[in-house]
């Protein structure tokens, strides 16, 4: 055998090596962006809107000038008109600008 014949061989391995990862490069890339289209999707059809009317009429039962911005009413309506528990509530109105 020559030289020149195991060389072509080798140069054809890595030719089909590269090939093999592109293509599972490309596969991989697919299969993150149709997982991210789908968490996005659920996301944004499984999430359901308060109805502002009935949360700030449980809000003013509890208490009459409703403060969102007050920590301590948030969490309270949260829980209660909500039925939420400590650590959501505590996050929930921390993000919506509770101090």
């Amino acid at each position: 055998m020559t030289g020149s014949h195991i060389s072509g061989t080798t140069k054809a391995e890595r030719h089909e090596r590269s090939r093999v990862v592109r293509g599972a490069i490309i596969f991989m890339t697919i299969g993150v962006g149709l997982v991210a289209l789908v968490f996005i999707a659920l996301q944004s059809f499984g999430i359901k809107q308060e109805q502002p009317e009935a949360s700030l009429a449980c809000a003013t039962k509890l208490y009459s000038p409703y403060d969102p911005k007050n920590l301590e009413q948030c969490m309270a309506v949260c829980q209660a008109c909500s039925a939420g528990v400590k650590t959501t509530c505590s996050t929930s109105c921390t993000l919506r600008g509770a101090r």
